[in-house]
């Protein structure tokens, strides 16, 4: 059954409100003018002259209406902000919907027309063994993009349901990121990217293991993606009692502003129609969700002279 959202709920019961405060205020306001109007009366009945002002149980009671109505008052303008507050995040949220459609549409295209060429051409043409490979790691490439697309889409989906669980198991770091940035090896060459492995031998992290294939992946297509033509690094080092990977970049930065914003689901910066590079705006958010359900923190700061680090820290 669909729950009714509780800014609808605010507004039944603001709307509730109002009226039964309106109906009571119009007694109250009746009933004072129909006490001063026979006291009045009275006062003429037997000689006297009209009221100027009114008794002091009338002004209490007069008091004790406006007191009211400024609580009534008080009460719907609070209501009113609440109310502005939410239809500006729905209006946000949607923003972001209609932008994450638009992303996903070209994220899902690209590497399908991307697969859809190269099969066309190895059917149509007759190649030797090195424009076949050729042929055959550009569509691998892109069905690997693509299957990290669907991936991150159902890993979503399962933060959101609070159903995904983390299996731990000792991983040997150099090993694994060495597996992980061969995946990415056609795609940085077609960026003009180096990928730089720097870990010392014999490392190892508790972790879930496709967990943190998830984590460096999105890394380093992030880094891969906005920072072309320059090397990316991934560095492992022991600190203390903990463990800290950073993956590092030479692209145009992440401004102080945009740190905190750019981990949130679905938020990218820019227009989406007119953004050069396109992404579902889930990488980064799937980053900070994993890393955080591992105990861990990631933290982004400004890597010199130029570029960006994503700093985790496993205790």
């Amino acid at each position: 059954m669909k729950k009714t959202p509780k800014v609808v709920l605010l507004l039944y019961v603001l709307l509730g409100y109002v009226f039964a405060q309106f109906s009571w205020w119009a007694y109250l306001i009746y009933d004072l003018n129909r006490e001063i109007f026979n006291a009045n009366e009275r006062l003429i009945s037997i000689g006297g002259e009209a009221m100027s002002e009114a008794p002091s149980g009338l002004q209490n009671k007069l008091w004790m209406i406006l007191g009211e109505g400024s609580v009534f008052l008080s009460l719907l303008l609070i209501g009113a902000f609440f109310i502005r507050k939410s239809i500006i995040r729905q209006q946000r949220l949607a923003l972001q919907e209609r932008n994450f459609i638009l992303a996903t549409t070209h994220e899902f295209n690209s590497p399908i027309a991307s697969i859809k060429l190269n099969l066309q051409t190895l059917s149509k043409r007759e190649m030797d063994a090195d424009q076949r490979f050729q042929m055959l790691d550009g569509a691998l490439s892109s069905a690997h993009r693509l299957e990290l697309l669907v991936s991150n889409l159902l890993l979503a989906s399962r933060l959101d349901g609070g159903n995904l669980e983390i299996f731990y198991e000792e991983l040997d770091l150099k090993e694994h990121l060495s597996s992980i940035s061969k995946r990415f090896d056609s795609l940085a060459e077609k960026s003009h990217n180096r990928l730089i492995i720097d870990c010392q031998e014999g490392l190892v992290l508790s972790a879930d293991k496709s967990a943190f294939e998830t984590i460096i992946s999105n890394l380093i297509e992030n880094a891969l993606k906005y920072a072309p033509g320059t090397d990316v690094s991934i560095r492992a080092q022991k600190q203390k009692s903990s463990l800290v990977l950073d993956v590092l970049d030479a692209g145009p930065g992440i401004p102080k502003l945009e740190r905190e914003r750019v981990t949130k689901k679905f938020y990218r910066m820019g227009n989406e129609e007119t953004r050069s590079q396109k992404g579902s705006g889930l990488g980064l958010y799937l980053v900070q969700s994993l890393v955080e359900l591992h105990g861990a923190q990631l933290s982004i700061q400004d890597n010199s002279p130029k570029g960006t680090i994503f700093s985790l820290k496993f205790n």
